[in-house]
């Protein structure tokens, strides 16, 4: 089968770019400054981020003089599914794929069994993709983070790595020259 299109919040992308950044539980804390300083996401809209993250139980945030951030599970438990309700929530999974308000299982619009369906699969698709699979993509802001903090290279550690391919598009910049949160991006995921 093809690739389809998903869009996913810029936000789940930059969720993604940071988990790949922190070590697995029980491992040594990062601090949020340094991956926002390799990966580009800026330092205040990650600390909101991982904040979200640590309530939704994706990570453990500690303060103070030892403080920083690591993976509240091993990053072969997390999934696309996890980081994507964590961040854009459930609601885009209810509206039709047409935008119309009306449309229900009641009153159904002509692409309604078609979204439902392709919904199953999608669904299905991130559950099974991990952080760990999403690591075999290559990303060089989090592989110059890995390697100067001592890290290994996830690409090259043993496990059978999945296809996933992520790509953005269609992102907007604001006045500041970053993405916008609300600027959907475009995940690609192989059926």
């Amino acid at each position: 089968m093809g690739v389809r299109m998903l869009p996913l919040s810029q936000t789940t992308g930059y969720a993604v770019r940071a988990l790949r950044c922190l070590q697995e539980p029980g491992g040594h804390p990062v601090l949020v400054e340094e991956v926002a300083e390799y990966t580009g996401i800026p330092r205040s809209y990650l600390s909101k981020l991982i904040h979200k993250l640590a309530k939704k139980g994706l990570v453990i945030a500690r303060r103070g003089h030892h403080g920083g951030v690591v993976l509240a599970k091993p990053s072969t438990e997390i999934t696309l599914e996890d980081l994507s309700e964590a961040i854009d929530g459930v609601a885009w999974r209810k509206r039709c794929l047409m935008g119309l308000l009306g449309c229900t299982d009641a009153a159904p619009c002509v692409l309604h069994d078609f979204w439902h369906e392709t919904l199953d699969q999608i669904m299905a698709r991130l559950r099974s993709v991990s952080l760990a699979d999403l690591a075999q993509n290559h990303d060089p802001g989090v592989e110059r983070f890995r390697a100067n903090h001592g890290l290994p290279d996830q690409r090259t550690q043993e496990s059978a790595p999945k296809p996933v391919y992520v790509m953005a598009a269609e992102e907007s910049l604001t006045h500041e020259g970053v993405c916008s949160p609300e600027t959907p991006a475009r995940v690609a995921v192989s059926l």
